[in-house]
């Protein structure tokens, strides 16, 4: 008997026409009884939403609902016949074809990868079984084996691969017996098994929903309990051609079908932000005729969700991504994650990502460990960059310090997770008792959305660490506890969070879900080739040609499924825009979807004129209600203005009127709130840590005995010595590759200024002052009849010992040669660097007051610049420094702190606080304007 089958005209939404089929076969008086019915959907969200609907009209007509039991294709097949043997827990299937692999000779296994795994790689050897298993499954889903393709593609001209799927065939056969031994099956096996046996069977009706490509194995089922099913096929009577006896699509005729996109809007932008935009604007124009719930954005581009989600909450709209939020962006699946990185190597950068999770700062205050020592971690690698955290400390740490204590807890809560080998089941407790210790004393509630999502999570990972790791001892490997936790993190790979049901809210959806969606109002993002129709390469042992011969879905199928989603959606929906882009963000050009050109001759010219037309300025974003509005010329955010200072200014460093002459504001952040930046990303010594790395060698060797020597070896053999045991003092043992070649690198310039320190010996200049400390009140620079005290280092007071001549030095490390002209003065002699000249002043604290030579020790990477570059600066240059000097005092003195400079200083570090540009990005306000 054949599957009966009913169109329903796709003029109206799919799913609230099967509720009205539904309802019109089923309903009696005063009830409706769908108990006895099966309903198939093509996803989950369709079935959960056809059951909302059933409700809403069983209340609408005052009918008493008796539901349906509502599955998806994938979960049918078992509710339709007995299987004699249990099914086989994933972990078990897959390390059954780790085993069968394993035991097969490593010659076959080569001719199946140019790569094998290494014997002792459990993880490469899952992946390449996990790749096995896909094939397996969908093989078995068109009744094909891989012994069937070695056989049935030997007709197919140029097949080469017979050999290769005979060794398939041999693994195959390998890995079910493995499964026999076990008493187990796998679901591919045992649906295959009922359908020669003739098992297939049902008292119930079945009810298709739009499944409109089902696989062989799918359809020799249904051919089984053809009696009890109908097919319900959203399209106009006119087009049953178009459809066989499932309600599938023949692919031939939507190859060539024509589709009727005139009322839709079609819109060709250029990057995701602006596609982002046109879902923005295209909503503005409702004017409010759709609510959120009316309205659907489809997304089949997965990389264009953090666009348009940001887009969407920057004006407060409200949405949600029915596909979910996937298991591996929750707290408690990145905590495992970050656990796992670290037991691995235990290098800082893991380690660092560890203790910054949101769960381990609560966790530590349970311990005790309440102060800030997450800067103090911060510091640490900043002086002391480390490859691996070891709990042997650089520097011994202070008595009141917490870090050394942090460390010390961490490595207690970890530790079960640590030691010897064990079967994959003895982990499971290690785990969820971590887990059970860090958010175990928290008050988490189900109603607050961010508490429901950890314990969601929390609840999938206890189930898989109970499920997933009980595996039969004759096939469970000895595992790590590393090991352990990243086989639960990849079993719950895939896994979603379903959202919280909000009563009104933009629905985000995959491509496939679209066609069953209601929403009369539906914009769908990423209308480019390779996203509809999705493009799919020949995989590593299924190219097309092969797939084609073996009946298995290829590019033509795809795209007739495509092309009828397309149709579909286009005549069911009120308003219908398809939105294309012109480039990734990754600057990778892209072409609209071919589906945009199904059209006739009349339109298919302006059309593709329109989509392949140079690209216009993007228009003006909506004016919807957001945090900063176009035309806005400043943020919400407001800069902190400067408060009074509690103490006046009596005092300054010399740097300071470097850092005031450059902006005012940025200067009262650094040095009254003392605010800076720790860089926590560096792989190497940064210029100023490289600097001060030979600052301390050149200051251990100016007061060493070595210091008077004339002789290049001597001082070069102490400066190597100086500088080995710095770098082992701040960097240890094993310091990171980049900063091992920057101390090659500063032995190299140390050799260079060996020999020009040798050569002015032999001038008679002895160094008389090595990093001289200037405080408190012993220099001063008089300002309107009251002294500013200055304080500061002097790298290096020199003085010859026949003329008594005295020249002050200040090292410089950069990589280039840069000379005091130029770091202190413009071109026009604008002074914007004060510290030389300051130094006049300064050196009255060791006692000298005579007139002094001012210049640099230069220390660049091209070791032929390196030596002395002094001043050439007149009485007059000097006195008109320190008048920009005296300026800086009466302004610092009056706190004129306000408004920072307009030409920020290079390398900003208070860029976000002063809404100026960083990295090359314009600042905000500017962008602002520009729109």
């Amino acid at each position: 008997m054949a599957i009966s089958k009913v169109f329903l005209d796709w003029k109206a939404p799919a799913l609230p026409a099967t509720a009205a089929y539904l309802s019109e076969r089923y309903a009696a008086t005063g009830v409706l009884d769908l108990q006895q019915i099966l309903v198939v959907t093509p996803g989950g969200r369709a079935g959960r939403r056809l059951l909302e609907l059933l409700v809403e009209y069983a209340e609408a007509h005052h009918l008493a609902l008796v539901p349906p039991q509502i599955v998806t294709m994938g979960q049918l097949p078992e509710l339709l016949y007995e299987t004699p043997r249990p099914f086989a827990p994933a972990l078990t299937q897959q390390l059954a074809w780790v085993t069968a692999l394993r035991q097969t000779e490593r010659p076959i296994v080569a001719s199946l990868t140019s790569a094998p795994p290494a014997d002792h790689d459990l993880f490469a050897w899952l992946a390449f079984g996990e790749l096995l298993a896909t094939l397996h499954y969908e093989l078995a889903g068109e009744g094909l084996s891989f012994a069937t393709v070695a056989r049935r593609g030997q007709t197919l001209a140029a097949f080469r691969e017979r050999e290769r799927w005979q060794a398939l065939a041999a693994l195959q056969s390998r890995y079910l017996e493995v499964l026999d031994a076990q008493g187990v099956w796998d679901h591919p096996t045992a649906r295959l098994w009922a359908l020669d046996l003739g098992g297939y069977r049902t008292m119930r009706d079945l009810i298709l929903v739009g499944t409109v490509d089902l696989t062989a194995a799918q359809r020799a089922m249904l051919d089984q309990v053809a009696d009890r099913v109908t097919a319900l096929i959203f399209a106009p009577p006119a087009l049953a051609d178009r459809f066989d006896v499932y309600g599938c699509l023949i692919t031939p005729a939507w190859q060539e079908a024509q589709i009727d996109l005139d009322a839709a809007e079609i819109a060709i932008v250029d990057s995701p932000s602006d596609q982002a935009d046109a879902v923005v604007r295209t909503i503005a124009r409702f004017q409010g005729a759709f609510a959120a719930d009316d309205i659907t954005s489809g997304v089949p581009d997965p990389r264009l969700l953090p666009s348009l989600q940001q887009r969407l909450a920057e004006y407060d709209l409200p949405f949600r991504y029915g596909v979910g939020m996937p298991i591996s962006s929750t707290n408690p699946y990145r905590l495992l994650r970050a656990i796992a990185a670290y037991l691995d190597n235990n290098s800082f950068a893991a380690f660092a990502n560890l203790v910054r999770h949101p769960a381990v700062d609560p966790w530590l205050g349970t311990q005790g460990i309440t102060s800030d020592w997450c800067l103090e971690l911060d510091e640490y690698y900043t002086t002391h960059l480390p490859a691996r955290m070891n709990g042997q400390w650089l520097t011994a740490p202070r008595a009141r310090r917490q870090l050394p204590q942090a460390f010390a807890a961490l490595a207690r809560l970890l530790a079960p997770l640590q030691g010897q080998v064990r079967s994959p089941h003895q982990w499971t407790e290690p785990i969820l008792e971590l887990l059970r210790q860090v958010y175990g004393q928290s008050a988490l509630t189900s109603n607050d959305e961010a508490h429901r999502t950890m314990l969601l999570a929390c609840e999938h990972i206890q189930q898989v660490a109970h499920e997933h790791l009980q595996v039969h001892e004759s096939l469970a490997p000895p595992l790590t506890g590393v090991a352990a936790l990243r086989l639960i993190l990849r079993a719950l790979d895939g896994v979603t969070i379903p959202p919280r049901f909000a009563q009104s809210a933009i629905e985000l959806l995959g491509w496939l879900e679209l066609p069953l969606d209601d929403a009369p109002a539906l914009l769908v993002t990423g209308f480019n080739e390779g996203c509809v129709p999705v493009s799919q390469q020949g995989a590593l042992f299924l190219p097309e040609a092969l797939r084609r011969h073996l009946g298995l879905p290829d590019q033509a199928q795809r795209y007739a499924r495509d092309a009828y989603n397309l149709a579909m959606l286009a005549a069911s929906r009120t308003h219908l825009t398809l939105i294309a882009g012109r480039r990734t963000s990754e600057q990778d050009v892209l072409l609209p979807s071919r589906l945009l050109f199904t059209c006739d001759e009349t339109r298919l010219l302006s059309r593709t004129l329109a989509a392949f037309a140079p690209q216009r300025s993007s228009p003006r974003p909506p004016a919807l209600p957001r945090t900063l509005k176009p035309g806005q010329l400043h943020a919400s955010f407001a800069m902190p203005r400067p408060v009074s200072l509690a103490e006046p200014v009596t005092s300054m460093p010399v740097t300071a009127f470097r850092d005031y002459l450059a902006c005012p504001y940025r200067y009262y952040l650094r040095h009254h709130l003392k605010l800076h930046t720790v860089d926590t990303t560096a792989e190497e010594l940064a210029p100023g840590a490289f600097g001060e790395l030979l600052h301390g060698v050149l200051r251990a060797f100016a007061r060493s005995p070595v210091a008077g020597s004339s002789r290049v070896a001597e001082i070069r053999e102490a400066l190597h010595a100086t500088v080995h045991t710095l770098a082992q003092q701040s960097f240890g043992e094993e310091p990171l590759p980049a900063v091992r070649v920057q101390v090659e690198q500063a032995r190299r310039r140390l050799d260079r200024f060996a020999h020009w320190q040798a050569e002015r010996v032999r001038q008679g200049w002895r160094i008389e002052y090595a990093e001289a400390r200037v405080d408190g009140t012993q220099a001063w620079l008089t300002v309107d009849g009251e002294p500013m005290y200055l304080r500061g280092r002097i790298d290096r007071i020199d003085v010859h010992d026949t003329t008594q001549e005295r020249i002050i030095f200040d090292y410089k490390a950069g990589d280039t040669a840069q000379k005091p002209e130029a770091v202190h003065r413009t071109r026009q002699g604008q002074w914007v660097d004060l510290q030389l000249p300051l130094y006049r002043h300064l050196v009255r604290g060791v006692g000298i007051t005579t007139d002094v030579q001012l210049g640099y020790i230069l220390l660049p990477k091209d070791l032929q610049q390196i030596g002395a570059s002094l001043t050439a600066w007149s009485q007059a240059d000097l006195a008109q420094a320190d008048e920009v000097a005296a300026d800086v005092v009466r302004h610092v003195r009056a706190e004129t702190f306000w408004p920072p400079s307009a030409d920020p200083p290079p390398f900003d570090a208070f860029a976000v606080l002063c809404q100026g540009a960083q990295n090359g990005v314009l600042p905000l306000q500017t962008l602002m304007q520009k729109d």
